[in-house]
């Protein structure tokens, strides 16, 4: 039997991805786990590999080409197999010069194959069983038919699939100075927050005295001198989130076809800027590092991330997600939740304050925390309890340098 080689999801966010380069040619000889192609996506570059070892006897799309996730991208035969392959799509301008072409019209649609099983996108699954759509009664318009998120949800609101956008600017609106369309991580990041804004959510505050954590700070700085890393407060963080996580599962889970799925392993992801929109590199069993181990990995990944040189790992597994806007004088603010995750730790600013401590008026150091989470799989009280241990293990973290 033929094995395709299709374009995967490498994360939530990933829609579609930039084919590089091509690292086997047709009618080389592939084993199963060889690298076939190489692709970029908004987030991350990656290897496809050989879903199976045979003869790689059709390349479907081309270098320089921008393709939908799950479309074909390749044909690999066993020895001595025979089928009928599909047409290769046409070769864009140039590689220098990449060409976003929509899947439908790229590729020949195809009946679906024999037995009736259709074709479906991983998202479009899923899409489907949230909005609880029939995929026998979708016609596909990806690559060789195959259903897409589009498709699904032109079948929920009984619509055709829009082919451009109609609005546009209201009357009497003046004349634009400037007019960006989204596309890439800007365009992706658009989709992700709409997606999220779906989601019934509640924020929960509290004020945690760092006092300690700042004086941690300090001492840090003397200690890993040698390691050449400068600490920041959002390495302490993330030690903190890392431990509740591990002690509250329901925090640590994603939510997804009405089910609510939660992980031994701990990967929290954190919120990191960058030229054209927001990352989150993840980094993955954060519990079982050391507070230096764990401060290693964000520089490191920070570093891929700046260098464009990030990886497919980097940006998948995340089980949490910690956003901060500390270093913009915000106090507090309601973080949206970064789907399938059920919660997301909104950090604020530091600040100076008089607070009571044994009876008497005193400076302190005092920060909020704003913890918005998914009420359809965890309720008020769990909640309340993770952001109480995370503020716990903020404002008494000695436990840390263990």
């Amino acid at each position: 039997m033929p094995f395709e080689v299709l374009l995967p999801q490498w994360g939530m966010g990933m829609n579609d991805g930039l084919l590089l380069k091509w690292l086997k040619a047709e009618g080389d000889s592939v084993a199963k786990g060889d690298p076939l192609v190489e692709i970029e996506s908004s987030k991350v570059n990656g290897e496809v590999e050989a879903p199976g070892a045979g003869t790689l006897a059709r390349i479907v799309v081309p270098e320089g080409m921008t393709v939908a996730t799950g479309s074909l991208l390749a044909v690999i035969l066993a020895e001595g197999e025979t089928a009928d392959l599909p047409d290769p799509i046409s070769q864009a301008p140039s590689a220098s010069a990449p060409v976003a072409v929509a899947p439908a019209a790229s590729a020949p649609a195809a009946a679906a194959p024999a037995g009736g099983r259709q074709q479906v996108t991983p998202i479009a699954r899923r899409l489907a069983k949230e909005l609880n759509v029939d995929l026998a009664n979708v016609a596909g318009t990806g690559p060789r038919g195959r259903i897409t998120e589009d498709d699904v949800r032109a079948a929920a609101s009984g619509a055709a699939p829009a082919t451009a956008a109609a609005s546009g600017p209201p009357p009497g609106a003046p004349e634009a100075q400037e007019v960006t369309k989204l596309s890439g991580l800007r365009a992706t990041i658009a989709r992700r927050m709409t997606e999220s804004s779906q989601i019934p959510v509640v924020t929960l505050t509290t004020e945690v005295d760092v006092t300690d954590a700042q004086g941690l700070m300090e001492e840090l700085v003397r200690e890993w001198r040698k390691a050449r890393i400068r600490p920041q407060f959002q390495d302490i963080v993330l030690r903190a989130v890392a431990r509740a996580l591990s002690e509250h599962p329901r925090a640590n889970a994603h939510f997804f076809n009405d089910e609510v799925h939660q992980y031994e392993e701990v990967n929290p992801g954190f919120a990191m800027a960058v030229t054209d929109g927001l990352v989150v590199p993840v980094i993955h069993n954060a519990d079982k590092k050391t507070l230096l181990e764990l401060a290693q990995h964000v520089r490191d990944a920070a570093k891929r991330v700046r260098a464009g040189e990030q990886t497919v790992e980097d940006f998948t597994g995340g089980t949490f997600s910690v956003t901060s806007l500390g270093h913009y004088g915000v106090d507090a603010f309601d973080p949206l939740v970064n789907p399938p995750e059920v919660g997301i730790l909104g950090v604020g600013r530091i600040a100076e304050k008089p607070a009571v401590v044994d009876g008497e008026v005193v400076v302190r150091a005092l920060m909020w925390l704003s913890l918005t989470f998914d009420h359809r799989a965890w309720d008020g009280a769990p909640a309340g309890d993770f952001l109480q241990s995370v503020s716990k293990y903020l404002s008494s973290p000695g436990w840390m340098l263990d």
